[in-house]
């Protein structure tokens, strides 16, 4: 047994293998295949659909509508941000106030807030106070204007008459006539009527002479009593 070995190690009998041992893959990574993937990919894509199709394909799918995206979000946080939103258009407003009660006060009126709302105060009681008296004073000019009046203004009393009368109303009608087409007042009226004379005593405001207001009305009563006697011209 030993001379054959020893025979084989000579050459003559000894056969080996050229390849190099095979040594165990301590690696967890397997070589790349070209083996078919097909069995792998979902069901509903498929082997001919490129890269920009497959991404299409997953955001339709991950993609949520706005309606969907609100309705999953929290009440609480929906009701932070409606806070937030209202929050701000209530400091918005809230400047332009300021604002505008700055753009009132005088020039050089320092923009700061508490500033403005003390000054606004002492402006608004300082025009209190410039009403109060110019309602005082309105009052005092009132009145000396009614003194003035009852100074300029005097009554007088005017005396008519008419002889033979057709209609002693009718005559006392184109008197008070007369006087309202004049701007006259007339506080007492004192008339008697008879066939034989119309006559009327009258109080009135003259702001002329009593004498002249007596000749305009006496000539207008006797033109309407022309007119009662004689109603169509030419008789």
């Amino acid at each position: 047994m030993d001379q054959y070995i020893l025979k084989a190690l000579e050459g003559e009998l000894l056969w080996y293998d050229e390849r190099p041992p095979v040594v165990p893959n301590q690696s967890a990574f397997v070589l790349y295949t070209n083996t078919p993937v097909i069995d792998k990919l979902p069901s509903d894509v498929t082997k001919s659909m490129n890269t920009n199709k497959r991404m299409l394909q997953f955001l339709r799918k991950s993609w949520q509508p706005a309606t969907a995206r609100n309705e999953a979000e929290p009440d609480g946080k929906h009701r932070g941000f409606r806070h937030m939103i209202n929050e701000r258009m209530r400091r918005e407003k809230q400047k332009q106030s300021y604002l505008a009660l700055h753009s009132l006060l005088p020039n050089g009126t320092r923009s700061d807030k508490n500033w403005i709302v003390q000054m606004t105060a002492m402006n608004i009681q300082q025009l209190k106070r410039y009403k109060e008296e110019l309602i005082k004073r309105n009052v005092e000019l009132e009145a000396l204007l009614v003194e003035n009046e009852k100074e300029r203004v005097k009554w007088s009393k005017i005396r008519l008459k008419v002889a033979n009368p057709t209609s002693g109303i009718e005559s006392m009608l184109e008197v008070l006539k007369c006087l309202q087409y004049l701007g006259l007042k007339a506080r007492n009226v004192h008339s008697n009527f008879s066939p034989e004379e119309f006559s009327a005593e009258l109080e009135i405001e003259t702001k002329i002479g009593a004498a002249e207001i007596e000749e305009a009305v006496q000539e207008t009563l006797n033109k309407a009593e022309m007119k009662l006697r004689f109603p169509f011209p030419g008789r």
